[in-house]
């Protein structure tokens, strides 16, 4: 063992090894550092395929299954409206992004078999205004043909 201790020992010592451990280092340190912009680059790219019309499609489909979901509510259409579109925010240098604002919900019309129960209407409302974060003002229930 004291063998196997020495021998390291003086591998360690020689100028040639602490040159290729140091080299081996910093390319290490150089590679880590290299592929945290690659990955930033590759999020932001990602990021910017998201479209308006995904977020809203996939919107309505969430308030469709939670307006069906509602006791009484019965089958349902939905239509969300939105007043802008994703709005991307980078730091000074142009490139580094750092927020993304979602598009803003103009209103939503539910159009649902039991719309004629006031007590539906106001479960449906207190629903939508809780998930969106929206003002009952946004939202329209209506009884569906």
């Amino acid at each position: 063992m004291d063998t196997d201790k020495s021998k390291l020992k003086d591998l360690l010592t020689k100028d040639k090894t602490r040159r290729i451990i140091i080299a081996v280092a910093l390319i290490a340190i150089a590679l880590i550092f290299l592929s945290s912009f690659l990955e930033s680059d590759k999020d932001t790219a990602q990021t910017e395929d998201i479209s308006s019309q995904d977020y809203q499609r996939v919107l309505s489909d969430e308030i469709l299954s939670m307006v069906t979901s509602v006791e009484g509510a019965g089958e349902a259409k939905v239509l969300l409206t939105l007043e802008n579109s994703y709005e991307y925010i980078y730091l000074d240098d142009g490139k580094t992004l750092q927020k993304i604002n979602e598009p803003t919900i103009r209103g939503v019309v539910v159009a649902c078999k039991g719309a004629d129960s006031p007590i539906v209407c106001e479960n449906i409302t207190q629903l939508l205004t809780t998930v969106l974060n929206i003002p009952s003002t946004k939202v329209c229930i209506s009884k569906l043909n």
